[in-house]
C-alpha cells in the first residue's frame, strides 16, 4: 500500500487513526450488531441471490440497481464482522466473495448490465459497489492469496471502466453520461475506490482516473465541490439535491485529499458536512423530508399533511460515514455529535427489531422482513411506510437498498468510539466494554469502561498500563449537555466544551469518572421552520423523546411545563405497553397532569397506526 501523502507533508497535524488492538463492548451496541449477523449478515440464500444477478445480468431491461446489493451489504457487513470477529460470519462473507469473484464476465466486468446495456441507468453505482464490497472485506480478509485474487479482479474491473469512460475528447463516454439520473452525480461517486484501489496498489492510471472525475465538478449542470469551497451556497440549493448520492461523492474527495495533500479540497468536505449540519439535520439526526432529497430539513421537518415518505436510512448511515470522515480529518467534535445524534435516533429507529413483514405491493409478492426499514416519521405517522430501493427477484422476492446499507451504520460506531493519534487517545463515545492499544509512547493500554449510557449519564473509565506512562486522554463533553463533571481520580478537573483533555502520567488503576446531566430539555424548531409556533421536541441525553400511540396519542397537543431555560422536571418510569424502550420518561404538563414518552428508536415498532409516533409534537 502506498503511504498517506497527508501524513507525510503535514508533521504535526492532528490525525486521527485507528490502531487498537482489542475494541469490545457490551449491552445495547452487542444487541445491534448481534441482530445485524443473525438477520443479515448470516443469510446465505441472500448473498448467493445478490451474486446471480451478476451472472444474469438482471438490470440490463429495466435499469434498476440491484447491482449495489451484494456491495452494499458487504461492506456494511464486513465493518460489523471487523468488529465481532466472529468466525462463522467471516466464512459466510470470504464464500461470498468467491462466488463474486466467480461471477466476472470475459470482460473483465462486474455488472448486472450486459455489454450492450452498459453505462447506462445505475450500472456505474452497481460497479462502485463491487469495488467498495471488496475493499471493505480485504480489511478483514485472512487468505493471502485471496487478497491477491480480489485485487488482480478489481484492477480487471477498473481498468475496464477506464477503457470506456472518460473525456469526450478521447473517445470515450463521460463519466456523467453513464447515467440516465442526477445528472451524473451517481455515477461520479466511483471516486471513492478508485482512490482506494489507488493506494492499496499504487498503479498512477487509477490516480490519474480520480483526477479526471474531480476535474468534472461530480455533475453535469456545475461543480459541486466548487460550490463547497465558496459556502455561499446550502446543499439543496445545488445543481442536484439527492442527498445520499452528494455525500458519497464528498467522501471520495476525502480520499483523494489524503492522497493529494490539494487544502482546497479538505476545505470543501468541511463546508460541505458544516453546512449539512446547519441546514439539513433534522430533530432525529438524519436529512430529507422530501424522499431522499435535501431540501433544507432544518426548515421543512416540522411541516405537515405531506404523505409521502422522508428521512431515508441511506441517507442517515450515509451522513454517520461521511462525518466519521470528517471527524477523522479535522479533529472537530461536532461531527462527533452527528454521528451520536445520527446514530441513537434515526439509526436505532430503523432497525426492524420486531421482524415485522411487510410488503408494498402485496398484489405481487409475499410479505417479507427487512432488517431495517427504509424511512422514518417526524410529525405523527405510521413507521414502515415503503421500502426503499425496492427491487424485486425472479423468485418474487424482493429487498431494498436501505436493509443493504444498514450495516455500515453499526460498523461505524466501534471505528470512531475511541480513536488516537501521536499525542493523545480520544474518547467520543460512550459504552460500556474495554479498550486496548498503545499508548503514544508505545506502552500497552487497556481502558475499561463502565456505564449505562445512553439512558444514564454517569461514565467511569479505569485505566490499565503496563508501566507507567505520560500522554493525554480526551474526553468528548456531548454537545447537548449543559453541565458536565470530570473527576480524575476522586478529583475534579476543568471541563472544557468540545473535548476535556487530560495530561498525566497514568498508572493502574487510575480512574476517570464523567458525569452529563440528562434533564429533559424542549426544543423549539429553528427560527423560520413550518409551523414553528405550535411544535415542540423533547431531548433526554443522545436520546430524542417521542410520543407512541400506545402510550400517548401523538396527535394530541402536549404542554410540557418547563422553566425559563426549557429544561422540564421529568422522572425515569417503567413503560408496560413499551418493556423494552431505552427509556420512558414521565412529565409534568402545563395542565397539572403528566404524560409518558419513550425513546424514538423504541417508537412506532408495530408499524401500524397502533403505534404512530412522532418526534415533533403539537404544544398548541
Amino acid at each position: 500500500m502506498i503511504a498517506n501523502k497527508v501524513s507525510e507533508m503535514e508533521n504535526g497535524r492532528r490525525m486521527w487513526r485507528e490502531p487498537f488492538s482489542e475494541i469490545s463492548f457490551n449491552g445495547l451496541f452487542t444487541d445491534v450488531t448481534d441482530f445485524i449477523q443473525r438477520n443479515q449478515v448470516c443469510e446465505v440464500d441472500l448473498w448467493n441471490k445478490f451474486v446471480e444477478q451478476f451472472k444474469v445480468q438482471s438490470d440490463s431491461l429495466d435499469k434498476r440497481w440491484r447491482c449495489e446489493y451484494w456491495g452494499k451489504m458487504m461492506r456494511g457487513a464486513s465493518m460489523v464482522v471487523d468488529y465481532t470477529k466472529d468466525n462463522g460470519m467471516y466464512r459466510i462473507l470470504e464464500n461470498s466473495v468467491k462466488k463474486m469473484l466467480g461471477a466476472e464476465d470475459s470482460l473483465g466486468r462486474f455488472s448486472t448490465y450486459s455489454p450492450e446495456h452498459e453505462f447506462t441507468g445505475w450500472d456505474m453505482w452497481g460497479r462502485k459497489y463491487v469495488l467498495l464490497g471488496m475493499q471493505y472485506f480485504l480489511e478483514i480478509c485472512r487468505d493471502e492469496d485471496l487478497k491477491s485474487d480480489i485485487i488482480a479482479a478489481m484492477c480487471r474491473h477498473a481498468d475496464y471502466i477506464i477503457s470506456k469512460v472518460g473525456c469526450e475528447t478521447d473517445g470515450k463516454i463521460e463519466i456523467y453520461n453513464t447515467t440516465r439520473d442526477w445528472k451524473g452525480v451517481n455515477s461520479c461517486s466511483i471516486l471513492e475506490p478508485y482512490v482506494r484501489l489507488y493506494r492499496l496498489t499504487g498503479e498512477k492510471r487509477y490516480l490519474d482516473f480520480a483526477d479526471y472525475i474531480v476535474s468534472t465538478g461530480f455533475c453535469a449542470d456545475g461543480n459541486l465541490w466548487e460550490l463547497a469551497i465558496e459556502d455561499k451556497t446550502a446543499p439543496h440549493e445545488y445543481p442536484v439535491n439527492k442527498a445520499y448520492e452528494m455525500m458519497s461523492c464528498f467522501e471520495g474527495l476525502i480520499q483523494y485529499y489524503y492522497v493529494t495533500g490539494i487544502e482546497k479540497y479538505k476545505t470543501a468536505a468541511i463546508n460541505f458536512g458544516k453546512k449539512i449540519i446547519n441546514t439539513e439535520i433534522s430533530i432525529i439526526g438524519n436529512s430529507g423530508c422530501t424522499h431522499e432529497l435535501f431540501d433544507h430539513t432544518a426548515v421543512n421537518q416540522t411541516k405537515t399533511g405531506y404523505d409521502f415518505v422522508m428521512q431515508e436510512t441511506c441517507v442517515a448511515v450515509t451522513w454517520m460515514k461521511l462525518a466519521s470522515a470528517l471527524l477523522e480529518l479535522s479533529g472537530d467534535p461536532c461531527f462527533a455529535d452527528c454521528i451520536e445524534h445520527t446514530f441513537y435516533n434515526a439509526y436505532l429507529g430503523s432497525l426492524n427489531t420486531k421482524r415485522v413483514a411487510y410488503t408494498i405491493f402485496p398484489e405481487k409478492h409475499a410479505p417479507q422482513v427487512m432488517p431495517f426499514d427504509s424511512y422514518s416519521p417526524l410529525v405523527a405517522d405510521t413507521r414502515g411506510k415503503f421500502i426503499g430501493g425496492y427491487c424485486s427477484f425472479h423468485d418474487t422476492t424482493f429487498y431494498g437498498c436501505c436493509a443493504c446499507i444498514g450495516g455500515a451504520g453499526a460498523g461505524i460506531i466501534p471505528r470512531t468510539a475511541v480513536m488516537r493519534n501521536d499525542k493523545e487517545i480520544i474518547f467520543n463515545f460512550y459504552h460500556e466494554g474495554k479498550v486496548s492499544t498503545l499508548t503514544p509512547g508505545g506502552t500497552h493500554l487497556t481502558v475499561y469502561e463502565k456505564t449505562k449510557y445512553p439512558t444514564d449519564g454517569n461514565v467511569a473509565l479505569t485505566v490499565y498500563v503496563e508501566k507507567s506512562d505520560c500522554f493525554s486522554i480526551s474526553l468528548r463533553i456531548p454537545d447537548w449537555c449543559r453541565k458536565a463533571t470530570v473527576k480524575v481520580n476522586s478529583e475534579e478537573t476543568e471541563v472544557t466544551r468540545g473535548y476535556t483533555t487530560v495530561t498525566r502520567t497514568w498508572s493502574s488503576g487510575d480512574t476517570i469518572e464523567l458525569c452529563f446531566d440528562m434533564t429533559v430539555e424542549r426544543i423549539l424548531p429553528p427560527a423560520g421552520a413550518l409551523n414553528e409556533e405550535i411544535f415542540a421536541g423533547y431531548r433526554r441525553g443522545p436520546v430524542i423523546l417521542a410520543a407512541d400511540a400506545r402510550v400517548t396519542d401523538p396527535t394530541s397537543v402536549i404542554s410540557i411545563r418547563c422553566d425559563e431555560n426549557g429544561l422540564a422536571d421529568g422522572q425515569k418510569v417503567f413503560c408496560p405497553e413499551i418493556p423494552e424502550c431505552l427509556v420512558c420518561m414521565e412529565l409534568p404538563m402545563e395542565n397539572g397532569t403528566t404524560v409518558r414518552l419513550v425513546d424514538y428508536s423504541s417508537a412506532g415498532k408495530t408499524w401500524s397506526k397502533a403505534s404512530k409516533c412522532g418526534a415533533w409534537l403539537y404544544r398548541k
